[in-house]
């Protein structure tokens, strides 16, 4: 699922009775006569605001900023100029230059929420996401349910990769359509799949024909290996929206993607036909006869897909594919090479280039070639291997089969020694069968391996601070909330610890980040008045 986002500043034109466009060119500013005479003879905030306003709504963007701008001279602490200011350049493509009659609009007006709402958009626009970030917060305290700040700060979270912050942000805020996809991703991304998929259910319960969301579960149910229900649903999907390209697009890289290429294989001519520039399109008609035998069609669609959008690696890679079929083999090396640094990881992507080097007589390029392959190979199939027993070993534990969980997990670790998860994941099994130093063994490469893995962080210092390793607790406990610092629990745990070790002053803080995170709190609150009443009282095992 990608991160979508919504242009706010368009309900604050269309609100200001403004029409949107494109940059006008700049054009001697003929307004209408009177009105124009009124604003020369008076250049009031009214009489600024009905020109500015007729610029604007006819796409002269530069003349409303220069009548902004006039009327700013004899009315400088006028928030609404400054703010018609700042829309009138965003309409005419000086979205930086926005920035300042935006700032005089929120230091004039602070608890304006319009204000917050386009800093952070221009913010987001010039790629200064933390300020971005700083203005969405900002707006949503003004209106905790304002659903364009909710949907800029759930874009900026997900880019800067928070996804436990999008959770904490809307897992209890009144959704829309976008939150809910967002939400979704967030989860999905977590790999907490059944909430991802509860989520779009309830989004679908609303409005069963939405595209975005039938989408946005398809990917839960893909990754759940559920590829049949994804296809049934974007097929109702498509029948409940006739005429919808972006539905049948989505449901035609689905069939593809998941190797139905014979109900695939009549939807290609149709979306080409409909979509001759998509690049998604073109790349995905090109697998489809890529797969059917079609060379020649295969690698003109390709490398269209590739001149649209060269830095996608599958495009290059299929391309690659298809040209060492067609013994092509010099340009089959440039595309597989590409694709290669572009990003693919596909065993098979090596073993197309071995073909394209021995096609060329460079023998020992594809020597290496191969020997990367079978090694990437090897580890894909250890891979498989090891996802199937850590997949067992969840059924065990949802069951109550601890031996074989434990059984299961130590395959899943043996066939993938440098996986964190599948070592958590034992550690877990271990604690339910009372193994403490088994358990502790596992959490110990687990971090090692991922020290960023904040579950095992934090079990890892629970596990010290029985033992009376305060120091060591101190340690896990750190290390878990820089890696999830918005983990509630981790940081009560921290303050626990910091008290238990008479560290008062870092305790009280730890606790009030947590009280912070969570202002309902129970345990963070009690532990906080402890410690704000008397710090020896809280003297106690996290």
């Amino acid at each position: 699922m990608g991160v979508i986002r919504r242009p706010v500043w368009r309900g604050v034109f269309l609100a200001a009775g403004w029409c949107l466009g494109g940059a006008a060119a700049h054009a001697a500013c003929d307004g209408p006569p009177a009105m124009t005479a009124r604003f020369q003879m008076l250049p009031t905030e009214d009489n600024a605001v009905a020109l500015g306003g007729w610029f604007a709504s006819h796409k002269q963007y530069d003349c409303a900023v220069e009548t902004f701008q006039t009327a700013l001279k004899t009315n400088p602490d006028s928030a609404q100029l400054h703010y018609l200011e700042g829309l009138a350049l965003i309409g005419g493509g000086h979205t930086a230059e926005a920035q300042g009659p935006l700032q005089e609009f929120e230091r004039l007006d602070p608890d304006e929420i319009k204000s917050h709402l386009m800093l952070a958009f221009v913010f987001d626009q010039t790629a200064e996401h933390d300020k971005a970030r700083d203005e969405w917060t900002r707006a949503l305290k003004i209106d905790p349910k304002s659903e364009q700040a909710l949907e800029g700060l759930s874009g900026e979270l997900l880019g800067e990769k928070d996804y436990i912050g999008v959770v904490k942000l809307l897992q209890s805020a009144a959704r829309n359509e976008k939150l809910d996809i967002d939400l979704a991703q967030a989860l999905g991304l977590l790999n907490h799949l059944d909430d991802a998929k509860a989520v779009l259910a309830d989004g679908l319960s609303e409005n069963p024909n939405s595209v975005g969301l039938a989408s946005a579960m398809t990917v839960v149910l893909v990754k759940q290996l559920r590829y049949q229900e994804a296809i049934n649903l974007l097929q109702h999907t498509v029948d409940a929206n006739p005429g919808s390209q972006e539905a049948e697009v989505e449901l035609f890289r689905l069939l593809v993607l998941t190797n139905h290429i014979n109900q695939a294989r009549p939807m290609a001519p149709k979306l080409l036909a409909e979509r001759p520039g998509d690049p998604q399109v073109l790349y995905l008609a090109g697998i489809v006869e890529r797969t059917m035998g079609d060379y020649t069609a295969a690698k003109a669609h390709l490398e269209q897909a590739v001149s649209l959008e060269p830095d996608f690696f599958n495009s290059r890679y299929n391309l690659g594919m298809v040209l060492v079929f067609l013994k092509e083999w010099q340009a089959a090396a440039v595309e597989l090479n590409k694709a290669i640094e572009l990003g693919a990881i596909e065993p098979q992507v090596h073993f197309e280039l071995a073909k394209a080097y021995h096609g060329l007589g460079q023998d020992a390029k594809a020597g290496e070639q191969m020997k990367q392959y079978q090694e990437l190979k090897k580890s894909e199939e250890a891979g498989l291997e090891a996802s199937e027993s850590a997949g067992q070993g969840d059924k065990d534990l949802a069951a109550g089969d601890v031996k074989e969980a434990i059984v299961h997990y130590r395959e899943a670790c043996d066939a993938a020694p440098d996986n964190a998860g599948y070592k958590f994941q034992l550690s877990i099994a271990l604690h339910k069968a009372g193994d403490t130093d088994g358990e502790r063994a596992a959490l110990e490469q687990a971090v090692k391996l991922n020290p960023d893995l904040a579950g095992a962080q934090r079990e890892l210092g629970y596990l010290l601070s029985r033992s009376g390793d305060r120091a060591g607790a101190i340690q896990h406990f750190r290390m878990a909330v820089k890696a999830q610092p918005e983990w509630t629990d981790a940081w009560i745990n921290l303050a626990a610890a910091l008290a238990e070790a008479g560290q008062f002053a870092e305790a009280r803080e730890a606790a009030g980040t947590a009280l912070k995170l969570e202002p309902a709190n129970a345990q963070a609150k009690e532990l906080s008045d402890e410690l704000a009443r008397d710090p020896a009282a809280a003297h106690q095992n996290p």
